[in-house]
């Protein structure tokens, strides 16, 4: 994980950051959606609002969620490869 994931994610006002597993991932129910990023997308609204949605100020948090996505991508076409999903 980057530096700057973990810095949005202890800007981020979760009192608790917590990570969905692959396994709760699996185990929901269909029409729940799940979003494992759930903590970058937060901070980055966050950082919209408190910007008046200057994109600009808020680079760092876009990069932060895109990285989180690309991680989870990865992390579920591991686990389909190897038969976990």
């Amino acid at each position: 994980m980057s530096d700057t994931t973990d810095e949005v994610r202890r800007e981020s006002l979760e009192k608790e950051p917590r990570r969905v597993t692959l396994k709760e991932f699996q185990n929901k129910k269909s029409s729940k959606y799940v979003d494992p990023c759930a903590i970058e997308a937060k901070a980055s609204f966050k950082c919209l609002d408190d910007n008046n949605y200057d994109k600009t100020l808020c680079s760092d948090y876009f990069i932060a969620y895109r990285e989180c996505k690309q991680m989870w991508i990865a992390e579920r076409r591991r686990a389909r490869r190897n038969g976990e999903l």
